[in-house]
């Protein structure tokens, strides 16, 4: 029996295919299950994974090896994946680029536009003004 399955987690298909699912122990998953449901419900702060994985109470590495050998994303990429999709969906929303800018908590609207077309390709003004035409 698969170790995860208990909580129900979105896993990395292709690693269960291969055999590759390690076996954590029960508490390591719950604690990666529930840093995964911080980072969905609050993926605006800027907390660290060395933060969050003492509260948590396993060590960061621990944390990241975990995370991106179950969901199949390292914890950065999948951060970064949420700001950009709430980013979207503010954008969509008719917020202003320096709006989303804060709401995400990026220190400079120039940083987040360059993270922003980084992601999409084309910056947040082009984005939002694409959805007008």
């Amino acid at each position: 029996m698969n170790p995860v399955s208990p909580y129900h987690l979105p896993l990395n298909r292709p690693a269960m295919k291969q055999g590759k699912i390690k076996r954590f122990k029960k508490h390591v998953i719950h604690a990666i299950y529930s840093f995964k449901q911080e980072l969905d419900n609050h993926c605006a702060n800027g907390d660290t994974a060395q933060h969050l994985s003492a509260q948590f109470g396993i060590s960061r590495n621990v944390l990241q090896q975990g995370f991106k050998h179950i969901y199949g994303i390292g914890i950065r990429d999948y951060k970064l994946k949420q700001r950009m999709e709430r980013a979207r969906f503010l954008l969509e929303a008719g917020k202003d680029v320096k709006e989303v800018a804060l709401t995400l908590h990026y220190t400079k609207a120039r940083a987040f536009s360059t993270a922003f077309k980084n992601y999409y390709g084309v910056t947040p003004t082009e984005f939002a003004n694409s959805l007008n035409a």
